[in-house]
């Protein structure tokens, strides 16, 4: 069997060479075998984290007190580790002792699932301890030993496991399932970074309406924040994820599938970036928008091109439009904002200066609001972007004004 990790060979013959043992470890292996695209490669090795400093040129100590040196080597980052045990983990994240040693068996025996407890020797032949390939066989996510143990470890796994689910399309073991039911309170301990991070990718997944599922009958989802009294109704189950193109289209979808109005108060309980809150806030008020009208070339300006498709796949993949009808609505949006005189305020031919120049007046609230007025007339046509127009038509603004106060 040919070794399919061109890049990492070099690393394994080094190692082999002075008479250690190493093999490509966890996920690369997983995907290899999956047919999947292989991102990140992690070698496990007998060499102690001070040998495989020696014997590269250049290293990066990510995380040497448990055993991992990052060697740098063709431009990229390879993560290799010593064979390790590990015991306790008061805080449900790190052990609270690891130890070095001296065999892979005994270092697959403390990895998360069976499908990535797999390890590929130089020759290319997979060490399986675990059946993990017959998992993958059955598409299904099993832990390594006991689920309850896995879980105690690191509660982070249910939502880890849940998460592989969604992105491989694997059904839950039943054991599993039944580990995941009674220790879901557990993910209260789990910091919600870690939480989001795993969201993220779970409501990317192809599988991610039977991975909400799980969450839901495995009480998972209750132990989030904020979604304490989440009831999971067509709302959510009918939603189209697979139409969605962003992180902030799926959590708006989400959001709008529970029925949760506030997303300040949602952000701030996940901890999202200010921009992060703003691109899912600012979608869900299109989609409400959208909901009551067509779009309009000034509806479609100040909403932006991307956000105004954005808010029509929110729209089809919670079922309110047809999704064969999709590709027509975006090309509607696209000849509307194509039709438009200007795409931004900077493009105004006046500015404010323009403005206090012809007006004589100081500035105050009466700018915005007439330069917001420019931007509209201007948008749906009824003005021309020529700055002796916008001066004229400036002046016939002043005499309504004044005859309306």
């Amino acid at each position: 069997m040919n070794f399919p990790f061109k890049q990492a060979a070099c690393i394994l013959d080094q190692l082999i060479s002075h008479g250690f043992e190493a093999y490509v470890v966890g996920g690369a292996v997983r995907d290899y075998l999956l047919d999947r695209p292989i991102h990140d490669i992690d070698v496990a090795t007998s060499a102690h984290p001070a040998d495989v400093v020696s014997l590269f040129k250049r290293t990066i100590p990510v995380g040497v007190q448990h055993g991992t040196v990052a060697v740098l080597f063709g431009g990229k980052p390879f993560e290799v580790t010593t064979f390790r045990s590990e015991t306790g983990y008061d805080d449900f994240r790190h052990p609270n002792k690891v130890d070095f040693v001296l065999t892979l068996d005994q270092d697959l025996m403390r990895r998360d699932f069976t499908i990535n407890a797999l390890a590929m020797d130089r020759t290319g032949k997979i060490i399986d301890l675990f059946e993990g390939r017959a998992d993958i066989a059955h598409r299904q996510i099993r832990t390594v030993g006991r689920a309850e143990e896995r879980i105690s470890e690191d509660p982070l796994r249910i939502m880890r496991g849940i998460r592989f689910t969604s992105e491989l399309c694997f059904t839950l073991g039943n054991q599993e399932r039944a580990a995941f039911l009674e220790k879901s309170a557990l993910l209260k301990n789990i910091s919600v970074e870690r939480v989001n991070q795993e969201m993220v990718r779970l409501l990317a997944g192809r599988g991610v309406q039977e991975a909400i599922g799980i969450l839901f009958e495995t009480k998972c989802i209750h132990a989030l924040p904020l979604l304490e009294n989440a009831e999971l109704h067509s709302g959510l189950s009918g939603v189209r994820f697979s139409i969605l193109q962003s992180v902030e289209e799926r959590w708006a979808a989400f959001l709008i599938g529970l029925g949760i109005k506030n997303t300040h108060e949602f952000a701030k309980a996940w901890k999202w970036s200010r921009e992060t809150e703003r691109k899912v806030t600012r979608l869900i008020e299109l989609q409400n928008v959208r909901r009551l009208a067509d779009w309009t070339p000034e509806s479609v300006y100040f909403a932006g091109e991307d956000d105004a498709k954005a808010a029509d796949r929110l729209l089809a993949a919670s079922g309110v439009v047809n999704e064969a009808y999709l590709s027509l609505l975006e090309q509607q949006v696209i000849e509307l904002w194509r039709s438009c005189p200007i795409h931004s305020r900077s493009e105004l031919a006046a500015t404010g200066n323009h403005f206090l120049h012809w007006s004589g007046l100081k500035p105050g609230p009466w700018l915005a609001k007439v330069i917001s007025q420019l931007e509209k007339d201007i948008v749906n046509g009824n003005v021309e972007n020529d700055l002796e127009v916008i001066e004229s038509w400036f002046k016939r603004w002043q005499i309504t004004q004044k005859k309306q106060s």
